[in-house]
């Protein structure tokens, strides 16, 4: 479905997307993680052919974005971070525009509009001017952008960024149903952790791919394994005896927490908190620490 052949992109004569391959199936749902200036918008950017290539090529079903733009833009629809500042401007008036850009006029375009905005959960905020709307309904209108043409493939950049837990997980949501609905969704998120909507992620550093593959970490190989909290209130000492034989390590760091060291290949998480559960031992909350996106992003020693 896309297709990167060593993709390069300058800005102001620096090399900010370095030589990326990468295929993505139809149907993937791929997490773009990276630290700030890993290169990220930049590389959503280009597939969306609102950058241009410096070198190498993208191909979405089969179209190049160089050559074809219309046909690239026909197939994609693409949200950047942020609304842009239109003070006055109405949601379904900015929605408006880019229907008109993408052909739709009349009936066909009124409809586009107010469908789109209800896919956002948006039907009661049209007629807002965009520079009154919240972090959470801004974002909402954004992915209402990129789905106005009723495109395959949706390219978002940060659909996260700057959300408190429940708008987070309403956009995660949203960008689910999308995905179930037969599209190829990218998009950018920081490395703070890894919504569950995606089932592939690829890691950039220093505008370089770093490694790709299904989201699970199970997929990856770390030769130290993967950090992974457990809270169990009071009981971390023996919460670390109970885990021990499914772990490299296992330590409490505290009376309440215990951090293991482990490979999920060999054991999963779960089966971790099983363990403890099976001890007797309380557990409160557990989880990657940090998340295994960002574990992804850390150096190793030599296996």
């Amino acid at each position: 479905m896309i297709r990167l052949d060593r993709a390069t992109v300058e800005r102001s004569g620096r090399i900010v997307v370095d030589g990326i391959s990468l295929a993505v199936s139809a149907g993937q749902s791929l997490a773009v993680v990276g630290r700030s200036g890993a290169g990220k918008t930049s590389l959503l950017a280009a597939l969306a052919g609102a950058l241009p290539l410096h070198a190498g090529q993208i191909t979405i079903d089969g179209h190049c974005v160089r050559r074809e733009p219309a046909a690239v833009a026909r197939l994609v629809g693409y949200a950047p971070a942020r609304l842009p500042a239109w003070p006055g401007l109405r949601a379904h008036e900015f929605l408006e525009l880019f229907a008109t850009a993408a052909g739709l006029r009349g009936k066909p375009l009124r409809v586009a509009v107010g469908k789109s905005l209800a896919m956002a959960g948006l039907d009661a905020t049209g007629r807002d001017p965009l520079d009154t709307l919240s972090d959470g309904h801004a974002k909402r209108l954004l992915l209402a952008r990129a789905l106005v043409h009723d495109p395959q493939v949706l390219i978002l950049d940060d659909p996260f960024g700057g959300l408190d837990p429940l708008e987070r997980r309403d956009i995660e949501r949203l960008i689910g149903d999308t995905h179930l609905m037969g599209r190829t969704v990218l998009a950018a998120v920081d490395d703070a952790g890894l919504p569950g909507c995606f089932t592939h992620v690829a890691v950039l550093a220093e505008g370089r791919l770093a490694v790709s593959g299904p989201a699970d970490p199970a997929a990856f190989d770390r030769a130290d394994g993967w950090t992974y909290a457990v809270t169990c209130p009071a009981a971390a000492e023996a919460a670390a005896r109970a885990v021990m034989p499914l772990v490299i390590d296992a330590m409490a760091i505290d009376a309440d927490t215990v951090h293991c060291r482990f490979q999920p290949r060999q054991a999963p998480a779960a089966a971790l908190v099983a363990a403890i559960v099976a001890a007797g031992l309380p557990v409160a909350a557990a989880g990657f620490d940090p998340p295994w996106a960002a574990q992804l992003l850390e150096p190793q020693s030599a296996a």
